[in-house]
């Protein structure tokens, strides 16, 4: 598991919900859908999730359960990718949990990685 601190949130709600964030990078499988494609068609008939399109990016936003989808544009080396981050409450506090899902190269997938923890 990597942790680092991360500045950067997609929606200000989430923003508001954390004192200080810390997101944990975690397995493709935790993203909860085998596949970029079935993770935007479920998410798409799921109630009570916004979403909007920031610089090409499809984002998906889950209020209900503190969590924002990020999908890569086709334009992105790391289409198809997905990455799912959620506010996990703490004994102390609460903490940021980021899952990636990509199917693109290796080598791509792992920038995309890098980019969503600065």
């Amino acid at each position: 598991m990597i942790e680092a601190r991360d500045a950067r949130s997609p929606r200000p709600v989430l923003a508001l919900c954390v004192g200080l964030l810390v997101t944990t990078f975690a397995a493709a499988e935790d993203v909860g859908y085998k596949t970029v494609a079935e993770a935007l068609a479920s998410l798409k008939h799921t109630k009570d999730v916004s979403f909007s399109v920031v610089r090409g990016w499809t984002i998906a936003t889950d209020e209900t359960h503190l969590t924002v989808w990020s999908f890569a544009p086709k334009t992105d080396p790391s289409y198809p990718a997905v990455v799912k981050r959620m506010v996990i409450s703490t004994g102390g506090g609460s903490k940021v949990t980021m899952s990636v899902l990509c199917e693109a190269d290796k080598a791509s997938c792992a920038n995309l990685v890098r980019e969503f923890q600065k």
